[in-house]
Order: C-alpha cells, then sequence, then structure tokens
C-alpha cells in the first residue's frame, strides 16, 4: 500500500473511487470542485491510499483555515480498515497543520473518540427571518426570491472563488453567500448586525442564517436583534435538497488543545460549504 498526496495527474483515479464510495452528483465527482477544494498547497491537500493494482482505496481531505488542518472526505474501504493506513493519511495532514475536524455524523464522532481527541460545545446556527413576511412556514419562507445582486459578486478569496458559489459583499462590509433558490442569505463575515438586516431586506432575501463556534461573542448581538437557534425557526439546515425539519448538529473536535479564543469560522471546514450550501 502506497499513501501519499494526489495531484490533478490522479484525477481519473479520484473519479472512480468518489463515483464508487459517494452518492451521485457529489461535489468531488467535479474535477473543478476537486481542484479548487485540493489544488493548491495553501488551501488544502487530498490524501490517498493506493493498492498494489494503483486503484486508491483511501481518501483523506485536509482543508486548510486557521492555522488548523480540518480533516474532511475521510473514507477508506472496508478491507483496508484495521492495518494503520488512516494513521498514515492523517500524519501527511498533520505535516502541515495541527488537525481538527467538524463531524456531524455517529461514525464521525466514534472515530474522533477512539483517537482521543478533545470535543467541545457543538457548533451554532443563528437564524433570522425577514419580519415583513406574514405567513411563518418552511414552505413560505425556503421559497425561491427574485434578487438583484450583480453589482455585489466577490471573488477575491479562495472560499467565494468556490465553484458555483454565488457570493455577496453588503454595504457594511459583511459577505455571505446568496441562495435565492431557497430564498435566504447565508452569512459568512457579519460587521454591523443592524445594517446587514436592513440591506438583506431591502434586496428581497426571506431569510439569513450565520454558523459559528459557541464561544463567538458576537452571538449576544444577534440574540438581542431577535435571531433563534435554528432548530427554534422553520429554516432547515439542509437545503439541497431541502430537508424540513434538519438542523444544525455538528461537533467540533481537534487533536490538541486549541486556544480558547478560538472561533470556528464557516469557510475552516465543509460543514459550512459542501453540501450544506
Amino acid at each position: 500500500m502506497i499513501t501519499r498526496e494526489a495531484t490533478i495527474e490522479d484525477w481519473d483515479k479520484l473519479f472512480i473511487f468518489f463515483t464508487r464510495v459517494y452518492r451521485s452528483n457529489h461535489p468531488l465527482q467535479n474535477k473543478e470542485f476537486w481542484n479548487w477544494q485540493y489544488g493548491e498547497k495553501q488551501y488544502g491537500r487530498s490524501l490517498i491510499c493506493l493498492n498494489e493494482n494503483g486503484s486508491i482505496v483511501g481518501h483523506v481531505g485536509a482543508n486548510f483555515g486557521g492555522g488548523v488542518a480540518w480533516i474532511i472526505n475521510v473514507y477508506l474501504d472496508e478491507e483496508c480498515r484495521g492495518k494503520g493506513i488512516l494513521g498514515k493519511l492523517y500524519e501527511l495532514a498533520r505535516n502541515y497543520y495541527p488537525l481538527a475536524a467538524t463531524a456531524a455524523n455517529e461514525a464521525g464522532l466514534g472515530l474522533y473518540k477512539n483517537m482521543r481527541w478533545i470535543r467541545y460545545y457543538d457548533l451554532v446556527r443563528y437564524v433570522k427571518i425577514n419580519p415583513s413576511l406574514n405567513e411563518i412556514s418552511t414552505e413560505n419562507v425556503c421559497k425561491p426570491t427574485v434578487v438583484n445582486v450583480s453589482n455585489l459578486i466577490i471573488k477575491d478569496t479562495h472560499y467565494f472563488q468556490q465553484p458555483s458559489l454565488k457570493g455577496i459583499i453588503l454595504e457594511d462590509g459583511s459577505r455571505a453567500v446568496s441562495q435565492e433558490n431557497v430564498g435566504g442569505l447565508r452569512v459568512v463575515d457579519i460587521t454591523d448586525v443592524n445594517q446587514i438586516e436592513s440591506q438583506a431586506w431591502q434586496i428581497g432575501y426571506n431569510w439569513m442564517d450565520y454558523i459559528t463556534s459557541w464561544n463567538d461573542l458576537k452571538t449576544k448581538d444577534l440574540e438581542k436583534k431577535g435571531w433563534v437557534l435554528d432548530y427554534k425557526c422553520f429554516v432547515p439546515w439542509r437545503l439541497n435538497p431541502l430537508e424540513k425539519g434538519y438542523f444544525c448538529d455538528i461537533t467540533f473536535l481537534s487533536e490538541q488543545p486549541l486556544n480558547k479564543e478560538f472561533i470556528v469560522h464557516r469557510s475552516f471546514s465543509d460543514h459550512g460549504r459542501i453540501g450544506s450550501l
């Protein structure tokens, strides 16, 4: 078995692997997306294991953000498990930065528990619904809306260069992802809570959300303005496709202790951009 970093030259083998192990139309089955995610060393690495036939049998993705290597897209063929391969792939990521992860399922949590990682408070997602809406229901709030944001489009950072992502910057400097197909604005950075609300409603969005770690003191300002945790409103976390009643349940973990001031940004791992966007 060989473990190493993948390059774009491995795409044919990567495509076969991702098609075999992931659902149809998974983002990693798109070459442009993979190249955005892992094509440049400063942003992330794709770590693979190849068998004696040269076929990929394991993959670990590492997304770099906040001085941390965020572990994502972990999959190892069943017959290869328990042989130390995953540890070798993690070691390749560890050569860049300390390791961390956001996990949204029991399998992920079980893996990191066995590895004795540190589990922090779950990430929190706050939502605000446009107060001008009369009928508050998932169907009415998460319906398509027409907005004109062509003059607000940005692609000045790696995050906003993600294929198919429609990033905008508002007058106060706040940045967000426009998802008018489900009526919403997914906020990435908030500069001024009052101004972002005023402009978002003026543009025509039905709702906004903001995901961060529990220790982000900006959430106190959101609460004062009437933003609520997502399970208290009608806007589900998963919107592509829309899964009614599905709310944020994402845990933040790290291999080694992090500074207590460390705040998880929406761009750090895949909780804010792959599948859920």
